[in-house]
Formats: C-alpha cells, structure tokens, sequence
C-alpha cells in the first residue's frame, strides 16, 4: 500500500482518544492487510493496538446532574471579582468551560483510576445524597512541574461544565500585616457565592508549615485563616488544590482534603503516548517514537511536548535535508541540557558506538538490530559489523 504511513499516522492520532468504533476500525484494517499478505504493515497497527492497553486516557464524563446540585449564583463574564484592597490586584481569574481544553490528559493506568473515582463522585451527587453519603468535595494534586497537574483540574473542571475560580495563592501574598488572611477570606467567600469549582493553584506559597522557623508569625496567622475556609468550602462547594512541592505543606492541611493525587514522573510507555498524540501529522514509527521517549526518560510530559514541538520545527527548517534522528537528538540535547539526563547526552554525543550498544542493551526497550539502524541511519550488515567490532574492542580490553 503505497500510502499506508499516511494511514499509519491517522491511525495513531485517532487511537490517542481510542473510542470503540475507531479500535474497530483499526482492526478491520490490520485484519484487512493481512489477508493481502501485508504482514508488516498489519504488524505495525497491531503494536499500536497494544499501546492503548498500557496506558489510558480519561474518557470524557460532561456531567450535567450534579451541577445542578451545587449552590451558589451563575457566574457570568460581567461578575465583579474580588481584589486586594492595597493595590487593587485581581485575586482571581474566572475561566468558562467554553474556554477549557476539552483534550484529556495521557497519565498511566493508576492515575487515571484514581481521577475517574473522583468523578464519578461528582457525577453521581444526587444517589450519593439520596442515601446520606458524603461525595469527595476536594482533591488535592501534587507531583513534580510539568507532569500535568494544572492541566487535570482544568479537564475535570470542564468536564462537569462548571466555571473555575482560579487563584494562585502566591497572589494572595501581601506586605500589609493581616492583608494576606483578608485576601483569603475574600477569596472564599467569592467562591461560595458562585456555582464553581475552586482551584488553588502555587498551594505551598501559603499553605506552609506552621512550625517552619524561617517563617514569622504572620505565615501561622495566615494558614490558620486557610484552614477555617478551607473547611466551610467542604459543605459550600468543590475545591481543588496544586502544589509542586507538597514537603512545604502544613499536616493539617492534608486532612483538609478528601482526595490526595500524585501525578508522578512518567514512565516511558506514558511519555511514549504524548510523543506520539503530539507528533501528528508527522508520520514517525513506533521504533523511533520509542527512541524519543528513551531520550527523555526521567523527564515530564511537559518535556516530552516540548521535544515534540522542536522536532516540528526542524522538520520546516531542515525540509529536504537527510538528517538521521540520532543527529536531530545530538542537536536537541545541545540546546535543551536540562531536559536530558548527563548520561544520555554523553551517549547521544558519541552516536556511533555509545549510543548503539546502550539502545541494543536495553532490555526495558527492546530495540531489535533493525530499529537502531533505521534511527542512526545505517543499514542491518553495518549495525552488525559495528557490534563485531565493538565486541572484539571489549575483549581486548579484557585481556590487557
């Protein structure tokens, strides 16, 4: 099929948000190519069959019920907001589902578990209250940066069709003595005007440790403050907490939550899924995409959409050139130090035999002779006449 990467590519977009009807289609196609003896075509789909087992995206829920059951006022673009006093600084920003990303995050399987737990409490409120059961009315996030946190509680937000009231608590930070407690009161007694979720994104920046020595008296003041609110949201409406550096928090505040989720760092297969979602309409192998995620292991997801969106750009800006992905990923790893483990960029920077034998070593990945030599752009004999050689180096090293 002499435009089968053209399918192969719209095929690997569509399983990114896999429903049932688009994995059926798949495989009436992969069934298809077999029985016309495309064996390595059919093989292809086949892998990305299985990708989507490994991993799985958060179907979309679009609760309607249980918004109605929230209390509160219909925000609207014309509501007034609440704003600091002093300066007359906007405490926070009301977004629209309208406005919201509708795509759903890409976590591995345990996350997503715990997320859909989450709404389908919120999704069911009503039976939940017809028997007297409490549902979870706040969650908090933490993990890493860029591992997608803001992002989740923005789905889930539009997922439920509720306005967000979104407040970065370092905002809420104020020279004047006392200002910071009333920005926080102010903050809260807003959010329970209004039908919407509460998202309190930089949580750490006030929800310190009381007995943090460093911190004057004000800071216990002021978490003290948060706590009082923190529990009149839980009968008043939903709340959502983000922090990256959950060690900071106070140990009361953790009990303050019905819900804690880490987002941690991703595992390969994972990063491996945002590549690929991300890298249409560029049609790239499940091999090289592998190779990609093993570049960045260790790093986010955020990092992996950033080496997405520069390997993008080369492909405009090197159009026509032959350029081997191992070269690409040198020049990566020159301009983007930090997103790439040391010991990565030094393989990376000697392709020829570091980088060869650490790919064909690596059990985790499985790269098969074949792939390293389609990603460093030698044929399947070379590949092999480099490990002989490599070898024979090994061995005389040993013998010296």
């Amino acid at each position: 099929m002499s435009n089968f990467h053209i399918l192969h590519a719209l095929c690997r977009s569509a399983l990114a948000n896999p429903s049932n009807a688009v994995i059926r289609q798949v495989e009436r196609l992969r069934d298809a190519l077999e029985k016309e003896g495309k064996k390595a075509d059919a093989e292809k789909l086949t892998r990305l069959l299985n990708s989507i087992d490994q991993t799985c995206d958060m179907a979309p829920y679009r609760i309607q019920k249980s918004r109605a059951m929230l209390g509160g006022e219909e925000l609207t673009p014309n509501t007034s907001i609440p704003v600091d006093k002093e300066t007359a600084t906007p405490l926070v920003e009301i977004l629209f589902p309208a406005s919201l990303c509708d795509e759903s995050p890409i976590f591995s399987s345990k996350v997503t578990l715990a997320v859909k737990s989450i709404l389908d409490d919120w999704a069911n409120l009503e039976k939940l209250s017809e028997i007297g059961a409490s549902p979870s009315r706040s969650c908090l996030i933490y993990g890493a940066p860029g591992t997608g946190k803001t992002h989740l509680a923005l789905w889930m937000a539009q997922q439920m069709g509720i306005p967000v009231v979104l407040a970065r608590l370092d905002g809420l930070m104020s020279s004047f003595l006392g200002t910071t407690s009333r920005n926080i009161g102010n903050l809260f007694t807003f959010a329970a005007k209004y039908k919407c979720i509460l998202l309190l994104d930089e949580f750490d920046a006030i929800a310190k440790l009381r007995d943090d020595p460093q911190e004057v008296g004000e800071i216990k003041r002021v978490v003290n403050t948060l706590l009082q609110n923190l529990d009149a949201r839980r009968e008043s409406g939903i709340c959502i907490g983000i922090t990256n550096h959950e060690v900071l928090l106070d140990p009361a505040i953790w009990r303050r939550f019905d819900v804690q989720i880490e987002i941690p760092i991703p595992s390969y297969e994972v990063v491996s899924r945002i590549i690929g979602k991300f890298m249409a309409p560029l049609d790239f192998s499940n091999e090289e995409i592998k190779f990609l995620a093993w570049c960045i292991e260790g790093g986010t997801g955020a990092d992996a959409i950033s080496l997405v969106q520069w390997i993008k750009k080369m492909h405009v800006l090197e159009k026509g050139e032959n350029t081997r992905l191992a070269d690409l990923l040198q020049k990566y790893a020159l301009l983007n130090s930090k997103r790439i483990a040391p010991a990565k960029r030094e393989m990376l920077a000697h392709p020829e035999d570091a980088l060869l034998a650490a790919l064909l070593e690596n059990r985790e990945y499985g790269f098969r002779q074949k792939d390293v030599a389609d990603i460093m752009g030698f044929t399947p004999s070379a590949v092999s006449k480099r490990l002989t050689k490599l070898k024979g180096m090994e061995e005389d090293k040993n013998h010296a």
